[in-house]
């Protein structure tokens, strides 16, 4: 080669690295570029370079490229990862398929320490690394998140939660409370041993205390609302007596409606109040069962002379007045006794007083009769309890049959058995006349006179009398009259003995 073509070679060669330095910016092979992220290696793309690229630019994608990463990958890109830059996950850290193998670790560094686990998406979801349902998720733990726990920031309890850390800490509430309970001093909280801030204390505010009192001595009613210092001052706060005089003295020595102390009353307010309010105490009457109208009335109506203790028990004691001032009928003249409640069964009303009838039952119409239609003299002990002493002027005008003429006997329920009313009346005959072809014979076919206690047999049987005295010849002591037919034929019947 000449000196003149070698000069043209240099010459060439040259200008061609010029040209190749001024449209290729130098990158080592598998490094980085601040601008783009990590050098993705093409060997296995397509050789036609047009597909992806704008022709005369390697760093610009042609507009109407699009790559549809599920069907050509198998894996879909969602939430944040749609928009992400391809370098971001394949890069020269090796192929992008075993990151993904191996979850969000992959390519994503846990800022937790492995302290919340390797489950990135219990927490996290693909939008955003904000983590979402964090009150939900903490309610698995030790310490669910309730009131204004839920509102805390996560570093308040957990130091360190700004850069993912998130060791366990201590969940009793003097953790975090311990300052807060040494600042209240009435009562000391710190002095009386006063750690457990849940014992009184809501999540909701602190200020909205609620002791579980023991069994011993629940709060209810007015006790419910009374602050803690009422009964407790400063203290103590255990062993305090439950008794009622121990808070109630002054109100037991202030009362004179009646009066507690003078009368002797137990000091026991529970006896006669509820917790409630100290109006409308009620009193067990063990020994005289307040029933009715005496449940509301008020104490002094019975214990008007300011005794309560050995007050009489019976009626009359209180409802003397009542007793002689009653005229319909007027119990006093007609001797009633005082038991009131031998006849005033009800003790909400006088009205409907049922006396016990005991030697005359009251029957039918007899118990809804009105006691001056048998009682009308004004007297109630020794009444006679014969029917006829009511009843005789309904004897006299019964006509049919007349009972008077038939001489039948005043003693009505040997008929009238039936206390409802009169009709249906039913006499019991002797055998066989309530028997046989005789129960449907009517009164006036044997008992032809008023007098029912004579009867005639003859006027049935039509028997002649010659033909009765020759059957009848040897009969001994035979007579043709209707008792003599009756005498032997009790039943009716031609062979009765």
């Amino acid at each position: 080669m000449s000196m003149t073509n070698r000069r043209k070679w240099m010459i060439g060669g040259l200008a061609g690295l010029l040209v190749v330095g001024a449209c290729v910016v130098p990158v080592p092979p598998h490094g980085w570029r601040a601008d783009r992220g990590p050098v993705l290696p093409h060997d296995t793309f397509p050789a036609d370079c047009g597909i992806c690229h704008v022709t005369g630019d390697w760093h610009t994608l042609r507009p109407d490229f699009t790559f549809d990463h599920t069907a050509e990958t198998g894996w879909p890109l969602a939430g944040g990862h749609f928009g992400a830059e391809c370098l971001l996950c394949h890069n020269d850290r090796g192929p992008a398929g075993v990151a993904a193998s191996r979850g969000c670790g992959g390519c994503h560094e846990d800022p937790h320490q492995g302290h919340l686990g390797a489950l990135c998406e219990s927490c996290h979801f693909e939008e955003r690394w904000r983590p979402r349902e964090a009150i939900a998720a903490h309610a698995s733990t030790r310490f669910p998140l309730t009131g204004a726990h839920a509102v805390t920031a996560c570093f308040a309890c957990h130091p360190g939660a700004e850069i993912g850390n998130f060791q366990r800490v201590d969940t009793r509430c003097a953790s975090c409370h311990r300052t807060d309970a040494a600042a209240v001093k009435s009562p000391d909280h710190l002095a009386l041993g006063w750690t457990e801030c849940q014992d009184c204390h809501r999540a909701t505010s602190f200020a909205d205390v609620r002791f579980a009192h023991p069994p011993s001595f629940p709060l209810r009613g007015g006790h419910a609302a009374v602050a803690c210092a009422t009964c407790h001052g400063s203290g103590p706060f255990s062993g305090l007596s439950p008794d009622c005089q121990n808070c109630h003295m002054d109100d037991f020595g202030r009362t004179t409606d009646p009066d507690h102390a003078a009368l002797g009353f137990s000091v026991d307010c529970a006896s006669c109040h509820r917790p409630t309010t100290w109006r409308r105490a009620r009193f067990d009457h063990t020994t005289y069962p307040l029933r009715g109208a005496h449940r509301s009335t008020a104490c002094s109506n019975c214990h008007t002379n300011g005794t309560f203790a050995g007050t009489p028990r019976d009626c009359v004691a209180c409802h003397r007045s009542d007793f002689d001032a009653t005229t319909d009928p007027g119990h006093a003249a007609a001797g009633f006794p005082t038991e009131c409640d031998s006849c005033h069964t009800s003790f909400s009303t006088w009205r409907g007083a049922l006396f016990d009838h005991a030697t005359y039952q009251l029957r039918g119409a007899h118990r809804s009769t009105d006691c001056t239609n048998c009682h009308g003299n004004g007297v109630f002990a020794g009444t006679p309890r014969d029917c006829v002493a009511c009843h005789q002027d309904d004897f006299d005008a019964t006509s049919d049959p007349n009972h008077a003429a038939a001489n039948f006997p005043a003693t009505c329920d040997t008929c009238h058995t039936s206390f409802s009313t009169w009709r249906g009346a039913d006499f019991s005959h002797t055998f066989p006349i309530d028997s046989g072809d005789h129960r449907r014979l009517d009164c006036n076919d044997c008992h032809e006179s008023p007098n029912f206690a004579n009867f005639t047999c003859v006027s049935c049987h039509e028997h002649s009398r010659a033909e009765m005295n020759d059957e009848h010849d040897d009969v001994r002591n035979y007579v043709y009259v209707s008792s003599q037919c009756f005498a032997c034929h009790p039943r009716g019947e031609e062979d009765d003995d």
